[in-house]
């Protein structure tokens, strides 16, 4: 079947309004807050995810450009998830190999390297291999955002909202394979407050469908604060290097 050439240049032009539209909503957010965000070196922040009927504190520690540790401490277990930015990310459980680190599980890895990137994946996303398109417009939350489709170099595919006002994402949908099946896992970002300038998320929930998963809910938040330093991050003895990276999913 031969297309009109008329309906081939209609559909052409489209899809350069969306890539074009993408940018610009993506440059939005990447300047979003001035010469702030990038004064902004290292984060420290403390607060609880409440999985089921459980409430589990943490403490999480980044830094520019992708050093991020993660740690949750119970009375029963203690989970500690690090990337130092130069060698393999690693996992210590405290119920498995008498919390010995381990290497990250490839799906694992795949998440934690995308979510050690403190700009996240649109500011200098052509850089970082991705694409941005224009996906349309939704309410979240009772306010506009611009909806984004993005695609790493590996043709990993996920969506992102941005707050027509703020520019902040405020919605991430990532697919994910649960039951056999492909399905959208949606996080959405609020009670935004200033920390260094820079507006941050204090309340972050993840959900499949219409069951939360998990929420986190910060407590306190630090810029540039003293408790981040090299040690945090700091890898195991002989731990082998990065290797090449992944594409990033987020």
């Amino acid at each position: 079947m031969r297309w009109p050439a008329c309906l081939l240049l209609l559909l052409a032009t489209v899809a350069l309004r969306a890539d074009e539209y993408g940018r610009e909503i993506a440059e939005q957010h990447a300047h979003r807050a001035g010469d702030r965000l990038a004064k902004l070196q290292s984060l420290y922040a403390e607060g609880r995810t409440l999985i089921n009927d459980e409430s589990v504190p943490f403490k999480l520690w980044a830094r520019r450009p992708d050093q991020l540790r993660f740690e949750s401490v119970t009375d029963q277990r203690r989970v500690v998830q690090v990337f130092d930015g130069k060698h393999e990310p690693w996992i210590s459980h405290s119920e498995a190999k008498a919390g010995a680190p381990q290497p990250m599980s490839v799906g694992e890895r795949k998440d934690f390297l995308a979510n050690a990137d403190f700009d996240g994946a649109l500011v200098d996303f052509a850089a970082k291999g991705y694409t941005v398109d224009y996906a349309g417009e939704d309410t979240i939350d009772g306010r506009k955002a611009g909806k984004l489709l993005v695609m790493s170099a590996s043709d990993d595919i996920f969506f992102l909202w941005l707050d027509a006002q703020t520019h902040e994402v405020v919605k991430r949908g990532v697919f994910r394979v649960s039951g056999g099946q492909r399905v959208m896992v949606e996080t959405t970002f609020s009670d935004f407050r200033e920390v260094g300038g820079v507006l941050q998320p204090h309340r972050i929930e993840t959900k499949l469908g219409e069951r939360t998963l998990y929420l986190m809910v910060i407590s306190r938040m630090e810029a540039n604060s003293a408790q981040v330093t090299d040690a945090v991050f700091a890898a195991p003895e002989g731990w082998p290097e990065l290797k090449t990276a992944p594409a990033k999913a987020r």
